[in-house]
């Protein structure tokens, strides 16, 4: 069920920054969404979802983000910091989730 506190997802969330921000983020208020290939989905919490997700795989970045919508809502932040952007692999990405929108 989507929640009315704002959300964000953070892409590629690893334990060093990405996990600073979304402390920051819960912090004020917000649910949160990790997205990374170490995460574990049994330690989620009531404000904090984690998604295993190996973004080298495209589909991987919508298959996030779809999970995330139908459990928390449409994020307000998103941070995407999952891929390495060669060969155009970041734009299709960004083409995709538009459509999930």
């Amino acid at each position: 069920m989507p929640s009315t506190s704002p959300v964000i997802l953070i892409l590629g969330a690893g334990p060093n920054i990405g996990q600073h921000v979304a402390r920051a983020f819960a912090s004020k208020g917000y649910k949160v969404a990790l997205a990374a290939r170490r995460l574990k989905e049994e330690d989620n919490t009531a404000d904090q979802i984690n998604i295993p997700s190996d973004f080298l795989d495209p589909n991987a970045v919508v298959n996030a983000f779809l999970k995330v919508k139908t459990l928390l809502g449409v994020p307000s932040v998103v941070i995407y910091n999952g891929e390495n952007c060669y060969l155009g692999l970041c734009r299709r990405s960004a083409n995709i989730l538009k459509l999930v929108l």
